[in-house]
């Protein structure tokens, strides 16, 4: 077809040429189209050949635009303006020729019904009111609100409740800690609505009084989840972007000035619903403001600030195409142009911004997938969470790899894809090769010969001869002990043996006694038994060290006067015998070690030094409880874990005892270290597939 032959279609009748906020140093122009209450933010250049736009052939066009704007236009430029115009439906049925391609673009471009259920349930709205005159007749009664002085107040009474919650921070986090529970997240679910509805309303407020006018209020759904929205779209007529920082900052400052009223008052009120109350609205309006309302990386408040300050419209959709460029010339250098033209350090700004929304949107949509598959049925929740991975992770990725496909001519005879192509291939070399088979883990090491020491039965200390530290010799006495009960007892045994003597001395003179000898003799006996039983246990009163070695862990309770149980340890005497080392190897790396595994053991005290030994045993059987607590997290050791109703140690996930012998010195204490086995190699790549094998297949059959 001849040049300028092309036909154009012609722009719907409804639309409006608005004059918009500037940008850059430049006056800004809008198409504002009423029936979806969309705004489209254009150049001068282009705005000034939508001026002359009209159905019919391109050539005619570019004729008249030349005429009237004393410039050259291209076919190109009328070109890409047109598919603006059909990809965002803003012009009548676009007529035959080669248009058609146009509208063909138009259609692939429209979402599909699987994509508008995929994103309906991931986020819809629902209007509920049309507040606007509310706020006019409203707006009177806050607009004292918005003076200077409220907020020198509001800054004032934020940081003195600051300050002073500081002072008490301890009681502040342990008041956060007792409403982790189901009452309090009621609380907090009340405190949200409440925080978010103010939020919502300063919106509405701020842009009424700056003459935007509020179209719908409502209930917009996130992955199920319900939120408050006000609709500003008007917003984007302002000419001045102070003014529509004031109205995206809104919320943002109302929640601020709540949390921090919120937190002054709780730092004077005294225990009670009240000042329960307010340290809800306090954490609450903190956490919303600043971990959700202010990140830039989700179309909340922050995003749009960051964009008005920015002054880049539409910036995602802008920093994304910006980021693709970049990618593909730092991986292949295609030699192609940048998406926009502007200078170096907005364009790194950009970049910037779409990597960090690339990384961010991956965790987030695999989170949307874990907790869409954890709230529906197993059969559901699986395809859910297939759709998610696929649709937003997935197709992306799909999606560029196509570009490049399209591309493989120009990017095989590219040099930068050489290198490329050798950093991908070493990259895979290090993933598919077994190049390490070192394990890590945390491990107690401890002396062999250790002798816990016990009391032999609940008594009263009398005398102490064990020092925490000091050198015993087997034998020694390390306490000294006093039964009264056993006492007691022994000299009701030894009247009872005189008597029974007493009545075998009188044995001749009396007949009965004459005719029960052999009664009385086996009495005799076995009182004689029992006092000599009583006599043994008597003797273990003195507790004796059983070994030689070194005092530790003695119980500062151990002092005269003092009473001790038989359940309780008063101390450890260690030998001076080899080390033993023990962990707990995970299911994943269980397989991996073998018995007489050569081993290496580093102390988390760096003034200690590493010792080297053998593996001489791993426990086959799971182990059902954490008998080294140094090592779960209960006491902040590595290993998750929890205490049950029997007040044992149960891992949540498996674990098998591996045990290490070393000839290494180490003090005469337990020392928490890290453990390092050498077991049979196995690549990262290996290890992340028999993981995910792992979870299908506990999932598959839960």
């Amino acid at each position: 077809m001849q040049q300028g032959a092309i036909e154009l279609p012609a722009l719907r009748q409804e639309l409006r040429l608005l004059p918009g906020p500037a940008g850059r140093g430049e006056p800004g122009r809008l198409i504002y189209d009423p029936i979806r209450h969309r705004y489209f933010q254009i150049s001068v250049s282009v705005f000034e050949l939508l001026k002359c736009w009209k159905a019919g052939p391109a050539g005619a066009l570019i004729d008249r635009a030349e005429a009237s704007l004393q410039r050259p236009v291209t076919e190109g430029e009328v070109m890409e303006i047109a598919k603006f115009l059909i990809v965002n439906q803003l012009t009548e049925e676009p007529p035959k020729g080669d248009a058609v391609s146009l509208a063909k673009q138009e259609q692939r471009l429209r979402r599909s019904l699987l994509s508008r259920i995929v994103h309906g349930y991931l986020f819809f709205r629902i209007p509920l009111v049309r507040p606007a005159r509310f706020f006019k007749a409203t707006l009177p009664l806050v607009d004292p609100l918005f003076s200077k002085a409220t907020l020198v107040v509001v800054l004032v009474l934020t940081a003195a409740g600051l300050y002073f919650a500081s002072r008490q921070w301890d009681a502040f986090v342990g008041d956060f800690l007792d409403l982790l529970s189901i009452e309090g997240a009621l609380y907090y679910g009340s405190a949200l609505v409440l925080v978010k509805a103010c939020h919502e309303l300063a919106h509405g407020y701020t842009a009424t009084r700056l003459g935007v006018r509020v179209n719908t209020m409502g209930i917009a759904f996130m992955v199920m989840m319900p939120l408050l929205y006000t609709d500003v779209t008007d917003a984007w007529r302002l000419r001045s972007r102070r003014e529509k920082l004031a109205i995206d900052a809104a919320g943002i400052i109302v929640e601020l000035a709540i949390a921090g009223i919120a937190t002054l008052l709780w730092v004077f009120l005294p225990e009670g619903p009240m000042r329960t109350a307010v340290f809800v609205l306090a954490t609450t309006s903190w956490i919303m403001s600043l971990a959700v309302n202010l990140n830039p990386l989700m179309r909340f408040d922050g995003y749009f600030l960051l964009a008005d300050a920015w002054q880049i419209p539409n910036l995602w959709p802008r920093s994304n195409a910006m980021a693709q460029w970049w990618l593909r010339e730092t991986l292949f250098s295609l030699g192609e142009a940048a998406p926009e033209a502007m200078p170096p350090r907005r364009r790194r700004l950009m970049i910037g911004f779409a990597i960090s929304v690339w990384v961010y949107r991956f965790f987030l949509f695999l989170g949307i997938a874990l907790l869409v598959y954890a709230m529906f049925f197993k059969l559901l929740g699986i395809v859910l969470f297939v759709i998610e991975i696929t649709w937003f992770i997935l197709l992306p990725v799909g999606r560029e790899f196509q570009q490049w496909w399209r591309m493989r001519k120009r990017i095989i005879g590219s040099r930068r894809s050489l290198v490329t192509a050798g950093v991908l291939v070493a990259v895979a070399t290090m993933l598919i090769i077994p190049w390490s088979g070192t394990i890590s883990l945390q491990a107690v090491a401890f002396s062999s010969q250790e002798a816990v020491i016990y009391g032999p039965r609940p008594a009263e200390v009398v005398a102490v001869g064990m020092i925490d530290g000091a050198e015993v010799d087997e034998g020694d006495m390390l306490v000294t002990l006093r039964a009264p009960d056993l006492a007691h007892e022994m000299a009701q045994t030894r009247k009872q043996i005189d008597l029974v003597r007493l009545r075998l001395d009188r044995i001749a003179g009396d007949v009965a006694d004459r005719s029960n000898r052999i009664v009385l003799e086996g009495e005799l006996s076995r009182h004689r038994t029992h006092l000599t039983g009583l006599e043994t246990e008597a003797s273990k009163l003195i507790v004796r060290s059983p070994q030689s070695g070194v005092a530790r862990d003695v119980d500062w309770n151990l002092q005269p006067g003092q009473w001790i149980d038989q359940a309780t340890p008063i101390g450890r005497v260690i030998g001076s015998g080899a080390v033993e080392i023990q962990g707990y190897l995970g299911e994943d790396e269980f397989w991996r070690i073998s018995e007489g595994a050569d081993a290496t053991f580093v102390p988390e005290d760096p003034a200690l030094s590493m010792v080297s030994g053998q593996v001489f045993e791993v426990v086959q059987t799971g182990a059902r409880s954490i008998t080294l607590a140094y090592l779960s997290s209960v006491y902040g050791g590595a290993i998750a874990s929890d205490r049950d109703a029997d007040n044992e140690i149960r891992p949540r996930s498996g674990r098998h005892l591996v045990r290490v012998r070393s000839d290494g010195e180490l003090p005469a204490r337990a020392v928490r270290g890290t453990l390092r086995l050498s077991g049979q190699p196995e690549s990262f790549a290996a290890a992340i597939w028999r993981r995910v094998l792992q979870v299908l297949v506990r999932e598959s059959g839960a």
